[in-house]
């Protein structure tokens, strides 16, 4: 069975290129997974932890609007 796949949008992030994305610390993205601090979606691969950069993407774009609603009932 052969699947198309969007290379651009269905990349497998690491946490180093995660957090170039969110201008954050590698170390930032493991602390958010330890303390359960609303982090992007990710999944396990055995122990390795990914995040699918379309969901990335869509997170981003939901903090954004929750953020435009927040301030616009301030």
């Amino acid at each position: 069975m052969k699947t198309s796949t969007n290379r651009e949008t269905d990349q497998l992030l690491n946490p180093k290129q995660l957090a170039e994305i969110l201008n954050v610390r590698p170390g930032t993205l493991y602390s958010w997974l330890s303390r359960r601090v609303d982090p992007p979606p990710f999944i396990k691969i055995g122990s390795v932890t990914r995040w699918r950069e379309k969901v990335v993407i869509q997170w981003i774009e939901a903090k954004e609007k929750e953020r435009r609603k927040r301030n616009f009932e301030d």
